[in-house]
């Protein structure tokens, strides 16, 4: 047979796909990020200063925190977590009180961080022992706890001159101290979740309850790890958020939430459970800190960005659901 015939004869070549979930994702999000600072850049060249790369930095360090706890519950098949706003400003208002009372920095970093813990733990409780979808029950829990908030306090600021207000207002490397926590941990978490007992079990879990179940993992036990583990990375995140947030209110972090949940959906993190790549989470965030900035140098108000936003979210869960039915037999 000649090459000409054997070229013939020969089944045609699988066509190049990109797949939303490995290096397709990373791709797809460093190309069109890149694209949204050089669109951002001709039009208004000022945008490549100093400050506009603090404020993306600021952004993606609460945010980056924030979508790790959100991306270990959706990893492990709890879908979302909609309770992070009141447990973040919980935690914030305790790194104050503990501040206020002149409390050394690290033991205000451990109140944050265990009151984050105990708003975890309450959720897990309910969802666990009530067998409640953990999606209205959260839904619910942040209602719940701004409303209690409200009650409790109308503003609060860390006191000038604190260690946690200096922390806050630090940098290093030209980039502000508090981005450079949430850089370790994403790069941590994203070693540890596939090389530890725990997070192989939180995959098997989030991938297959009843093949998790049968290998003798305890659904229950794991369900309170992965709310408390979350709850845990909110109260960090709170102590980002009280050092550098200023005077704050109850409702201060709702605007947060649709940048955790699209991150999260972008970097490729089945909301349904059993895959993702939290090393993904420092381009999705990074690209969604950017657009707020941007969409400031192009003039637009900023109820054209909740706009934005509502559809990078819309396009993230249509993202999500396409990689669910592929991997439907």
């Amino acid at each position: 047979m000649s090459v000409n015939q054997a070229l013939d004869t020969a089944p045609p070549a699988a066509p190049l796909k990109v797949r939303f979930g490995g290096l397709g994702t990373g791709l797809i999000l460093a190309a069109v990020w890149i694209a949204l600072i050089v669109a951002t850049g001709l039009y208004r060249p000022d945008f490549f200063a100093q400050q506009t790369l603090l404020a993306v930095a600021f952004t993606m360090s609460i945010v980056g925190v924030l979508a790790i706890g959100q991306g270990i519950i959706g990893m492990s098949g709890g879908f979302i977590d909609l309770s992070q706003p009141a447990g973040l400003i919980s935690a914030s208002l305790v790194a104050v009180r503990l501040s206020e009372a002149g409390m050394p920095f690290p033991v205000v970093i451990l109140g944050a961080i265990l009151t984050g813990m105990l708003w975890g733990g309450f959720n897990a409780l309910i969802i666990v022992f009530a067998k409640l979808n953990p999606v209205i029950v959260t839904l619910a829990t942040n209602f719940i706890g701004l409303a209690a908030l409200y009650l409790v306090f109308q503003l609060a600021q860390v006191p000038l001159n604190s260690d946690i207000y200096v922390f806050g207002r630090q940098s290093w490397l030209g980039l502000p101290a508090i981005f450079w926590p949430m850089l370790a941990l994403v790069l941590i978490v994203g070693f540890l979740v596939p090389r530890t007992r725990y997070g192989r079990r939180m995959i098997a879990v989030g991938g297959n309850r009843a093949a998790a179940k049968a290998r003798g993992i305890s659904l229950r036990a794991t369900r309170f790890a992965t709310f408390i583990i979350a709850g845990g990375f909110v109260g960090f995140a709170a102590v980002l958020f009280a050092g550098t947030a200023g005077p704050f209110n109850p409702s201060s972090a709702n605007t947060l939430q649709l940048n955790i949940i699209a991150g999260v959906i972008l970097a490729g993190i089945s909301l349904s459970g059993g895959r993702g790549n939290f090393w993904m989470l420092l381009l999705s965030i990074g690209f969604l800190s950017t657009i707020p900035t941007s969409l400031v140098f192009f003039g637009l108000s900023s109820d054209t960005q909740s706009i934005f936003q509502g559809i990078i979210l819309i396009i993230a869960v249509s993202i999500d659901g396409y990689r669910a039915l592929r991997r439907t037999p």
